[in-house]
């Protein structure tokens, strides 16, 4: 921003000063009765008129530029709530994915050749990207099933998928395999159209089975390099626990990315979760 006045100021100022450089010569010229300068009065007006031209077509051409760099700039922001790095876990299995991905919004413009990291801890992981996220792990599935209830059909489905079998789990296996507490509300699983309780056990309804085949969770193709995403879209983001190298650096986030003329942009999000963009030279 600075920059920007430094150069602008000055140039928008340059043509007052040179027809007051000019009409002061000329006056003065005037006054003093210097008939015989009148040659080089008018060769210096000429040179000023031409000087200050040059100026003007240089703010102008610097203001079309800018233009069209604002114009074409992306933006990209991480969204959603993170009140602490500890919470920033996940993991893959099978090509599934567990836990609760870093997303990342383009908010203007086409954004390409997106690249990124992550410190935590001072270990810095490389950032792996995909923009297809499981319907059924997702809050905003195309069908009403509560979180205890995708627990349980995601379960009984990966055992259904690779047996070919409907099977059966023990309700005291699973809450103890999925955490639940005694005294913890399981309502929403007496009614359940996706889950039959038989017994002591639980099993997927052909209902159950119907939307597992049909909003299945489908496997993440993560690429550490993203293409392009046009605006308004979203981009989801892991990393390898396994995969780091260590670093001096604080926590942050670091992301940088294209627009259609190459030129190259970054977002960074700091230890305090406040994020900033810019253009990189």
């Amino acid at each position: 921003m600075a920059k920007k006045e430094i150069m602008t100021l000055p140039t928008k100022k340059i043509g007052v000063y040179g027809l007051i450089i000019i009409i002061g010569t000329v006056v003065v010229a005037s006054i003093l009765g210097l008939p015989q300068y009148g040659n080089q009065i008018n060769l210096l007006e000429i040179l000023v008129t031409f000087l200050v031209l040059i100026w003007y077509a240089y703010d102008t051409h610097r203001i079309a530029d800018q233009t069209v760099a604002a114009n074409l700039r992306p933006v990209i922001l991480r969204s959603g709530w993170i009140s602490k790095w500890e919470d920033i876990k996940f993991s893959v299995k099978n090509g599934q994915l567990e836990g609760t991905p870093l997303q990342f919004t383009i908010l203007k413009n086409i954004a390409k050749d997106i690249n990124g990291h992550i410190i935590i801890d001072k270990k810095k992981y490389k950032l792996l990207f995909a923009n297809e996220i499981s319907q059924v792990n997702e809050k905003d599935s195309s069908v009403l099933i509560s979180d205890l209830e995708k627990r349980i059909m995601l379960h009984l489905y990966e055992v259904y998928e690779r047996t070919k079998t409907n099977p059966r789990w023990k309700i005291l296996d699973a809450y103890r395999s999925l955490d639940i507490k005694e005294g913890s509300y399981v309502g929403t699983l007496n009614s359940s159209k996706y889950i039959q309780t038989t017994g002591e056990e639980f099993q997927l309804t052909d209902e159950g089975i119907r939307v597992m085949d049909t909003e299945k969770p489908k496997a993440f193709q993560f690429s550490l390099n993203w293409g392009w995403m046009k605006a308004n879209t979203i981009i989801n983001a892991i990393y390898q626990e396994s995969e780091f190298e260590m670093t001096e650096e604080k926590n942050s986030i670091y992301l940088t990315y294209q627009d259609i003329e190459n030129n190259k942009y970054f977002t960074k999000e700091d230890k305090n979760f406040s994020q900033n963009s810019g253009k990189l030279l």
